[in-house]
C-alpha cells in the first residue's frame, strides 16, 4: 500500500471550513483565496464546498439550547464529493473541532446530516460527543463517475447546562480517500462487501453449475443486478487455484452466499388478536445497505427504519449462509443421511446431496458451531433466516414466491417443474399440507432450478422453500416441557444459563399453546411482520395456519413446542415457502435438517 499524502484547501477570509483528503497516487496542494465556490481536482476526483448559499460557515456563536425539531431547521451546510476518476475510492469523513477560545463543550453538540446519490439517501443523527478532537461521520466506497451530495446541521443540545451557553462552536471537515487497491467493491453496498478469509474462496458459478475461482480485482458480484456473492470451502485446502480456474466439484466441501448488512423500513407493526379476513399485502421490502460504522437505525413503528437485528447482534458487516441445506458426507441414500450425531466432519453443503436429517436441535447446533470456529460458524438463527427472506423480497432479490424443492428423495438444490397452486377447498389444503408433491423435479443449474433460488438465478440461496424443514435457533423461553427433547442441554449443560450462548439464538415469550400468535414474533425474523396477510380460505373459513405471505404455513412457537423451524417440506406444496414457519419440540425428525451461518469479522 502506498503511503497516503494529505492535501488541504484553506478557505477565504474568515472561513473556518477546511477539506482534507489523502490520495495514494499523487500529491497536490493549493491555497484558494477570495472565492465562494471551491473545487479541487486531481486525477478526476473533485471535492466541492459551496458557501454561496450560506451567510456563515459551520460555526455557531451565542448558542442557546435547541430542541431537535428546531435544530433540524437550521441552515444546512452543503458540500459534495465527486469521483470522476477511472477507479473507485475508499473514503472517510470526519468532523474536527477548531481551536477557539470560550468554546462550547462538544458533548453538548448534536448534529445531523443527509447524503444523496440518485435514489439513495442516508440520514444519521449523532448524539455522542466528538472524541479525540475528531469524530467519524461516515465511510464507504465512492464508485467511478459517482457524486455524493451532503447537507449538515449542528445545534446545541436542549439539555445543555449553563457552561455551554453564550459560547462558540466550530468544526471543519476532513476527508481521507485512498484508491481501493484494485479490489472490486460495489458502491451500493456502502462498505458491506463480502468478508473473505483463507477458508473462503470467492467463486463465480456459471449457469451450467461450473465453479471458477473469482478474480476479486474484477466484478464478481452485483447486488444491484441481483447477483449475490458466493464462496466455497475446499475439501483439500492445500490446493491453490488461479483466478478464473475451474474448481472441481469433488474438491468443494461447502458453498456459502454473502448477506450484506442492511437496514429496512418496517412495513407492519400491528398486533393481532384474531383473524377474520384475508388481506393479501405481499409487497416489496425496502432496504438500504449500511456498514457497521454507521449509526444503527432503531425504528420500532411502521415506516421507520431498523438496522436488521441479525447484523447488530454480532456487530458484523454481513454473514455467509449455506447456499443449500446441510448434507451428510458419504450418504448415498436418503435414509443413510438420517444420523443423529454431532460430528462436524460429516457436514457438507452442496447441490444434489442428501440433506442431513433426523438430527436434534442440540446436535445440529454443535455441528454448526464446531464446523469453522475461526469464522464464528453457528446454526442459522430465526432472525438470520429473516434477514435472507427480506433481502430476497427486496429489489435486490427475486421478489416473488420462491419455487419449492419437491424432490421426494430429499436432495438439495432441486425445483418443482410446476408452481404449486394454492388450494381453496378443505381437500386441496389437506393435500398441500400433507403430501401433494409432484414427481417431476429439476436441479439448481437449470432454467427451472433458478426459480428455486432467492435471486431467480444461480447466484442465490436454495432449499428455503420445500426440501426439508430446517431447525433454526429460535426458542420460546416460556416452554413448559419437562424434558429437553432438543438435546441442547445434554450437549451444552449451561446453554440457557450462560450469557455466552445468547447471541446464538433468538428468544421468544409465549405462555400459550395458540397455533398462530404473530405478536410474539420479533421484528426482522419474517414471522411477526408477515401476517395475517396471505391466508388461504376453505369456502368462507380462513385456514389460520396458512396466513403468512403467499399462503405459507404459519405455526407460532408455544409453551409445548418451543423451537422454530422454517421453510416447509418437499410435500407441503404451496404451503412451503421462504415465509413459512412452524414449531417443534426440537427432537430429531426424519424430515428436519439445518443450515449453517458464518460471521467472520
Amino acid at each position: 500500500m502506498k503511503q497516503k499524502r494529505k492535501v488541504a484547501i484553506i478557505c477565504s477570509i474568515g472561513a473556518i471550513i477546511a477539506i482534507v483528503f489523502g490520495i495514494s497516487y499523487a500529491l497536490f496542494s493549493e491555497i484558494l483565496l477570495g472565492e465562494k465556490h471551491y473545487v479541487l481536482e486531481n486525477n478526476g476526483l473533485k471535492i466541492y464546498l459551496d458557501e454561496s448559499k450560506h451567510e456563515e460557515n459551520i460555526h455557531i456563536e451565542n448558542m442557546f439550547p435547541t430542541l431537535d425539531k428546531d435544530g433540524m431547521k437550521n441552515t444546512a451546510y452543503q458540500f459534495s464529493l465527486v469521483n470522476e476518476s477511472p477507479v473507485d475510492l475508499e473514503y472517510t469523513i470526519y468532523l474536527k473541532e477548531e481551536q477557539i477560545e470560550n468554546k462550547t463543550p462538544s458533548n453538548f453538540i448534536r448534529y445531523h446530516y443527509t447524503r444523496d446519490r440518485d435514489d439513495i439517501k442516508i440520514t444519521r443523527t449523532i448524539t455522542e460527543n466528538i472524541k479525540n478532537e475528531s469524530y467519524y461521520l461516515e465511510s464507504g466506497i465512492i464508485a467511478s463517475n459517482t457524486s455524493y451530495h451532503y447537507t449538515l446541521r449542528i445545534w446545541l443540545d436542549y439539555n445543555a447546562d449553563n457552561s455551554a451557553m453564550n459560547t462558540s462552536y466550530s468544526v471543519h471537515l476532513e476527508i481521507d480517500a485512498t484508491q481501493t487497491s484494485g479490489v472490486y467493491k460495489e458502491a451500493i453496498l456502502q462498505g458491506t462487501d463480502p468478508v473473505l478469509t483463507e477458508n473462503l474462496i470467492p467463486v463465480i458459478i456459471e449457469d451450467s453449475g461450473v465453479v471458477r475461482k473469482a478474480d476479486i480485482n474484477e466484478k464478481w458480484y452485483s447486488y444491484e443486478e441481483k447477483i449475490w456473492a458466493n464462496a466455497v470451502v475446499l475439501t483439500d485446502k492445500t490446493i491453490t487455484y488461479k483466478e478464473n480456474e475451474q474448481i472441481p466439484e469433488e474438491n468443494i466441501e461447502s458453498y456459502f452466499v454473502w448477506i450484506p448488512r442492511y437496514k429496512y423500513k418496517i412495513f407492519n407493526d400491528t398486533i393481532y388478536s384474531g383473524l377474520t379476513t384475508i388481506e393479501n399485502r405481499v409487497q416489496e421490502i425496502e432496504i438500504a445497505f449500511e456498514n457497521k460504522e454507521m449509526q444503527p437505525s432503531d425504528g420500532t413503528k411502521k415506516d421507520s427504519w431498523l438496522t436488521h437485528p441479525a447484523f447488530t447482534t454480532f456487530d458484523s458487516n454481513g454473514f455467509w449462509i449455506g447456499k443449500f441445506e446441510s448434507g451428510y458426507k458419504g450418504a448415498t441414500t436418503s435414509s443413510s443421511s438420517e444420523i443423529n450425531s454431532n460430528d462436524s466432519t460429516k457436514l457438507i453443503i452442496k447441490p444434489n446431496a442428501y440433506s442431513w436429517r433426523n438430527i436434534s436441535v442440540g446436535n445440529a447446533f454443535k455441528v454448526s458451531y464446531d464446523y469453522l470456529r475461526e469464522e464464528d460458524s453457528h446454526m442459522a438463527k430465526n432472525s438470520e433466516w429473516g434477514a435472507v427472506a427480506y433481502l430476497q423480497h427486496s429489489k435486490y432479490g427475486s421478489m416473488t414466491s420462491v419455487r419449492n424443492n419437491n424432490n421426494s428423495s430429499l436432495k438439495t438444490g432441486y425445483a418443482s417443474v410446476e408452481e404449486p397452486t394454492i388450494g381453496f377447498s378443505a381437500t386441496s389444503v389437506a393435500q398441500n399440507l400433507f403430501g401433494a408433491e409432484s414427481s417431476i423435479t429439476l436441479p439448481y443449474h437449470t432454467e427451472t432450478g433458478y426459480l428455486a433460488s432467492t435471486t431467480g438465478n444461480i447466484s442465490g440461496i436454495y432449499d428455503m422453500s420445500g426440501g426439508s424443514w430446517e431447525h433454526v435457533a429460535g426458542y420460546n423461553t416460556k416452554a413448559t416441557t419437562t424434558s429437553d427433547k432438543s438435546n441442547i442441554t445434554n450437549v451444552y449443560k449451561d446453554f440457557f444459563t450462560n450469557d455466552v450462548w445468547k447471541v446464538y439464538y433468538d428468544r421468544y415469550s409465549n405462555d400459550s399453546g395458540e397455533i398462530v400468535k404473530y405478536e410474539i414474533g420479533l421484528l426482522g425474523d419474517a414471522t411477526r411482520e408477515m401476517g395475517p396477510f396471505g391466508g388461504v380460505k376453505d369456502t368462507d373459513t380462513v385456514v389460520r395456519n396458512r396466513t403468512s405471505w403467499y399462503g405459507d404455513l404459519a405455526h407460532s412457537v408455544s409453551n409445548t413446542h418451543p423451537w422454530f423451524e422454517r421453510g416447509g417440506s418437499y410435500n407441503n406444496g404451496s404451503a412451503a415457502g421462504v415465509f413459512a414457519f412452524s414449531r417443534e419440540e426440537g427432537q430429531a425428525h426424519q424430515n428436519i435438517t439445518f443450515r449453517v451461518v458464518l460471521t467472520p469479522q
